[in-house]
């Protein structure tokens, strides 16, 4: 074979060693060379699922030269020592929610839409579970998303056909996949992909939360050129790595206001803001995301019981 580079894209790491996917050589491992190494030091991982990178062969050895200038990267950072990078390159990052048993919180979706406003990815939202709830229900948790722009799909497992539309919409493309314990994200990668490749767990009746059954990010390749990038479940959507104008920018309620500022890095919140005015009218679930994020900007790597705030829990 010759020693020309060859492209390939990480598809699962394992300590020092990288699983990587191209067309043509199908999956294979490798290893950075050893000046690569000594560059990186500081980093766990100097490269991410989902990341192109340039390799070598040497002998039966595949070394991996050189990274592609990433497109795209997601992180979260929930305290100083939980920071990461969890995806690069990927055209969307999709967070699949649940309606019903266990109802994903309108924070973690909030904290979603934050930390993926500066990656460089398009937010898809993915309703599953709507076998449920009835369809009140439904447009009460999707339809502000909607008006904000978001791209919605609302699905269920165990209804025949649901999933075409989002599979089509995703189809070749790279899409960062997420969600939190118990929402079906596993079954839906599962008929995304027409396989089993990913284990799934019955929801514990006394806890309604499910167990995570993944333990590390995974690309999987499909032949007409898809890529799905299958995270673990994430408890949490750390947005300690945005700073405070990056968090008011990621409220696209907040965006037209903020470009009407005259008071250039001001955000003050005073009382002639027209900023603070929006903030006001926002509601009651999305004032409350707001306010738990910049708290947590203001107080960092310290958690607050108000970043569980469930739509349920209104009025109570």
């Amino acid at each position: 074979m010759s020693n020309s580079k060859q492209l390939f894209r990480i598809s699962k790491i394992f300590g020092a060693y990288y699983e990587i996917y191209s067309q043509e050589h199908g999956i294979n491992l490798a290893t950075l060379r050893g000046k690569l190494r000594l560059e990186t030091k500081k980093d766990r991982h100097p490269f991410v699922v989902g990341d192109l990178v340039y390799v070598n062969k040497n002998e039966s050895s595949w070394i991996i030269d050189s990274l592609v200038e990433r497109k795209s990267i997601l992180h979260r950072k929930s305290s100083s020592k939980d920071a990461h990078a969890l995806s690069a390159n990927a055209d969307y990052a999709v967070l699949i929610v649940s309606l019903k048993e266990p109802e994903t919180k309108s924070g973690f979706i909030d904290r979603f839409l934050a930390a993926v406003s500066i990656s460089g990815m398009e937010p898809i939202l993915v309703f599953n579970k709507t076998d449920l709830v009835n369809e009140d229900e439904i447009i009460s948790a999707t339809s502000y998303y909607q008006f904000l722009g978001y791209k919605i799909f609302t699905v269920s497992i165990h209804v025949e056909n649901s999933i075409l539309e989002l599979k089509d919409f995703l189809k070749g493309k790279v899409s960062f996949l997420s969600g939190n314990s118990g929402v079906g994200k596993s079954s839906i990668v599962n008929l995304l992909t027409e396989s089993k490749i990913q284990s799934t767990q019955e929801i514990s009746g006394s806890t309604s939360k499910g167990k995570h059954t993944t333990t590390n990010s995974t690309a999987i390749f499909i032949p007409d050129g898809t890529v799905y990038i299958d995270s673990p479940g994430i408890k949490e959507w750390g947005i300690l790595h945005l700073d405070k104008d990056e968090l008011l920018l990621s409220f696209p309620e907040l965006n037209i206001a903020r470009e009407e500022c005259t008071s250039e890095f001001c955000c003050e919140f005073g009382e002639d803001c027209k900023i603070q005015e929006i903030f006001k009218e926002l509601p009651e679930e999305r004032s409350k995301s707001m306010e738990s994020m910049l708290e947590s900007l203001e107080t960092p790597f310290r958690t607050t019981r108000r970043d569980h705030w469930n739509r349920s829990e209104k009025g109570k």
